[in-house]
């Protein structure tokens, strides 16, 4: 991260953060479909507790990995921007040529 400038570090990790959030957001509105299916007793309490912790386990883990265990935010923006969570021009003009290869890579995985 030594090549980056303060500026593009805050940038980058500001846009991860927004990313883990956009993320975390879609996850949860997923599981609380469940909840809404337990209310209308169309799944019992038990399915609700497995997606409960299939969330917790699977895509919650992974999320957290992602953003805050990785110290270079330009992996997890890279992979957002690959997956479509943002777009390019998300990203300030003076970032987007220390993304370039890891979307690349991303985009071709």
């Amino acid at each position: 991260m030594s090549d980056m400038t303060k500026s593009q570090k805050k940038h980058l990790r500001e846009l991860s953060n927004r990313c883990y959030e956009i993320e975390m957001s879609e996850s949860i509105d997923k599981l609380n479909e469940n909840f809404k299916k337990w209310k209308n007793k169309d799944i019992t309490v038990w399915d609700l507790n497995e997606k409960v912790h299939q969330h917790h386990d699977g895509t919650a883990r992974n999320l957290y990995k992602r953003y805050e265990l990785l110290t270079d935010p330009r992996v997890a923006v890279a992979q957002a921007v690959s997956k479509g969570i943002i777009n390019i021009e998300d990203v300030q003009k003076n970032c987007r040529s220390l993304l370039k290869s890891l979307i690349e890579f991303y985009d071709n995985e």
